[in-house]
C-alpha cells in the first residue's frame, strides 16, 4: 500500500511539472503566475529527489551483504574484553554465536586519535566460538581496540570499541616483603589483590581504595606466594613474589 502510494505521488508531481512547463510556452501568463509556477516545481523537483525515491537500504547486490554496525550495538559479539598482564602485554578476547565455514576475525588497534592498524588475523576453527589474541607490544598511552569479523558472504561486523590505557611505572607499591603480619600497600587507583599460594589456591582476597592501605596476613602460613593486583582503572594485572615469614 506504501509503495503504491509512493508510485502515484511521483506520477502526480510529474504530471503538474509537464503540464506547467508546456503552459509557460503555449499560454501567455503574467509575472504573478510565472513565479508561482516556477516555485512549485522547484518545491516538487526537491520532493521527489528526497522522499519519493525508492527506499531500498541494502547496500550491495547478488548474495554480498555489508552490515555496517556502530562500535557497541552489534549482537553477534556475545563477549569482548581485554586485561593487561605482565610487562604491559594485551590479552584480548572474544566469543561469537555462530561462524560459518571461510569466515575470519581482523584484530584492530588505534591509539586515541589515530587510525586503526591491522595487528592480528584469525579464521574460524575453534566450534566452542572463543577465541583470544596477545598484542605483545602496545604502544604506552590510551589504545583502542576493536574486532572486525569477514564472512565468507560478504558480511562485516564490527565489535564494541574497548579503550586500554598503559602506563610505563608500575601505580602500586608494597612493603614489608618478607611480611610478617601486616602488608602495606600504596595505590593510585581502586585495585583487587589476591594472594595466591603455591598450588594455585586464592588464600586472600580484597578491594583496596586509593591511597594507603593496611592487609593483615597473620591468617597466612610461612612460605611464598603470589600478590596479584588488578588495576580497575587501566584494567593492568601485574603480579609479585610476596614472602611470608
Amino acid at each position: 500500500m506504501i509503495k503504491f502510494y509512493r508510485e502515484g505521488c511521483r506520477f502526480a508531481c510529474r504530471a503538474w511539472i509537464l503540464l506547467s512547463q508546456c503552459s509557460l510556452i503555449f499560454f501567455p501568463v503574467d509575472a504573478f503566475m510565472k513565479r508561482f509556477i516556477g516555485l512549485t516545481s522547484l518545491l516538487l523537483f526537491g520532493w521527489l529527489a528526497m522522499y519519493a525515491q525508492p527506499s531500498d537500504t541494502t547496500i550491495g547486490s547478488g548474495p554480498a551483504l555489508i552490515q555496517m554496525r556502530p562500535a557497541g550495538e552489534s549482537k553477534f559479539f556475545a563477549h569482548f574484553s581485554a586485561v593487561v598482564k605482565e610487562s604491559n602485554k594485551v590479552l584480548l578476547q572474544w566469543s561469537v554465536d555462530s561462524l560459518g565455514q571461510g569466515d575470519y576475525f581482523i584484530v584492530e588497534r588505534a591509539t586515541e586519535g589515530g587510525q586503526y592498524e591491522t595487528i592480528g588475523a584469525m579464521r574460524e576453527e575453534n566450534l566452542s566460538g572463543e577465541y583470544e589474541l596477545t598484542d605483545i607490544a602496545p604502544p604506552n598511552g590510551t589504545d583502542l581496540y576493536r574486532i572486525k569479523f569477514m564472512g565468507e558472504d560478504g558480511r562485516l561486523i564490527y565489535s564494541k570499541v574497548i579503550e586500554v590505557s598503559l602506563s610505563s611505572a608500575v601505580d602500586f607499591k608494597f612493603y614489608p616483603n618478607p611480611a610478617d603480619k601486616l602488608l602495606i600497600i600504596r595505590t593510585e587507583h581502586v585495585v583487587d589483590i589476591q594472594v595466591i599460594d603455591a598450588i594455585g589456591s586464592i588464600r586472600l582476597a580484597a578491594r583496596l581504595q586509593p591511597g594507603i592501605q593496611v592487609v593483615n596476613l597473620s591468617g597466612l602460613e610461612k612460605g611464598v606466594y603470589i600478590l596479584r593486583v588488578a588495576d580497575k582503572e587501566s584494567n593492568r594485572i601485574v603480579s609479585n613474589q610476596l614472602l611470608k615469614n
